[in-house]
């Protein structure tokens, strides 16, 4: 074994170029995945297979976390008992294959279960991508920053791209468009270097060093580690974390499901704006988390993430209120002046705008709560601390789409919205009433600050 491969990385300078690369393709890959899927997949089950609105609709869409839901913590364990390489090479096969599936099985319970498995890929796939930044990326804020900065690119590129090969090559095309990423994450992959789990004593991880025979019962969840993971909610710290990133994925994925129905029937943007519009949103996601650091450095972190969260849940709620005749009719007052511009340009320019200030608030709270979670957890916790993150996520981001889907079918889309938007702003003040009884969550946000 070579000096280097057997040298502690004690500085985040040492990072290889090459390693940085990896963990940022890994993440980038697979949440390019979910990002092109959530242009497609909507107007696939409405429109292509004819599946109405209301709560069947909800049940399509928002089936996509539930075996994540199940399966995060035990991912998590596995990527520190084999190794995340090793999980990652697993996810990648997924990646590949199953958005193939979804033009070759049209049918609704095939449908339910290929949003399951496909949810499992980019979900996995970017819980790789965080426990990495723990295990050779030192667990850093500006490492996680760039992070999120960076998966944006394929945001960016891949729905408006999607899009129009949705809209001029039809759906095989646009789906095979989107197994492409599973080429970039395999590469990724195969970039990344052996890692073994932190010796004790070291300040680092070390290269890989020989690791427990693989045995195939490990890949059979375990009960003691998922008991494990949840003793960590025993911390008011890493308890706040997590339910203030549950609330985030509210709005996520109703933005990934009945968002795009709105657009797509009630104001009818076709796939490729959608595309473009989701592209937007990500450059936009991409300077709000380059914004995490120095907002962290001025405030306190838990109140940024409190505040970054709350007001990309309003944002979300509003949805309808952006179509309105007044509202379009205000821009087109302000823009006529300068360009002859149609109804469905100037609400579409409405819905870029506070679709920008709500990945904007997005971008700000993904660095912080990565961080904020690995740095509280042990050494040889950061997967199962990824994957109850992971787990607790999935809970609401069924309960979002599960919710609205059903509030459609009984009072309408529009007011679902409404509903949404009121009762997410009364858990948010409650979590801020647990942050003021709770000071000694502050005790690591200034060791965080210390760190960064």
């Amino acid at each position: 074994m070579t000096d280097s491969q057997t040298t502690v990385l004690t500085n985040p300078d040492d990072v290889p170029l090459k390693t940085q690369l990896a963990v940022y393709g890994i993440g980038t890959f697979s949440t390019t995945t979910h990002f092109m899927l959530m242009v497609i997949v909507p107007i696939w089950a409405r429109v292509n297979m004819g599946i109405p609105e209301g709560f069947t609709l909800g049940l399509v869409l928002g089936c996509r976390p539930l075996l994540s839901l199940f399966l995060s913590i035990h991912a998590g364990s596995l990527m520190d008992k084999l190794g995340t390489k090793r999980v990652m090479f697993f996810i990648g096969l997924m990646i590949l294959f199953t958005p193939f599936m979804y033009p070759l099985l049209p049918f609704v319970s095939a449908l339910i279960v290929i949003q399951l498995l496909s949810g499992v890929c980019d979900s996995i796939g970017w819980m790789g991508a965080q426990t990495l930044v723990g295990q050779v990326m030192h667990g850093r804020t500006k490492y996680a920053a760039r992070l999120g900065a960076i998966i944006r690119s394929g945001h960016v590129i891949g729905p408006p791209a999607v899009g129009a090969v949705w809209d001029f090559a039809g759906p095989m095309a646009a789906f095979s468009l989107v197994g492409l990423s599973g080429v970039g994450f395999m590469v990724s992959v195969m970039m990344l270097p052996a890692i073994s789990a932190r010796p004790a004593g070291t300040a680092a991880y070390t290269a890989e060093t020989p690791r427990a025979p693989f045995v195939w019962k490990s890949l059979l969840p375990n009960p003691a580690d998922y008991i494990a993971s949840f003793k960590l909610l025993a911390s008011p710290t890493i308890a706040i974390v997590i339910l203030l990133g549950m609330m985030v994925h509210i709005g996520n994925n109703i933005q990934s499901t009945f968002y795009i129905v709105w657009l797509e029937k009630y104001v009818g943007v076709p796939a490729t704006l959608i595309g473009f519009l989701i592209s937007f949103s990500s450059i936009a996601a991409a300077g709000g988390s380059l914004a995490a650091t120095p907002l962290r450095r001025r405030f306190p972190a838990f109140w940024v993430l409190w505040a970054a969260i709350f007001t990309a849940l309003i944002f979300i709620s509003i949805t309808p209120l952006l179509g309105k005749v007044a509202v379009v009719a205000g821009v087109t007052g302000m823009l006529g002046w300068a360009i002859e511009i149609s109804p469905l340009i100037a609400a579409y320019l409405v819905f870029c705008f506070v679709a920008g200030l709500r990945s904007v608030s997005n971008g700000i709270h993904q660095p912080l709560v990565i961080t904020l979670m690995l740095r509280t957890v042990g050494p040889n916790e950061k997967g199962k601390a990824i994957g109850l993150r992971g787990t607790m996520n999935r809970v609401t981001s069924m309960l979002g789409p599960f919710l609205l889907g059903g509030l459609a079918g009984m009072v309408g889309l529009e007011y679902g919205f409404y509903i949404i938007g009121i009762m997410s702003s009364m858990i948010m003040l409650w979590l801020a009433w647990l942050m003021l009884r709770h000071p000694e969550i502050h005790d690591l946000q200034d060791r965080v600050k210390e760190e960064q």
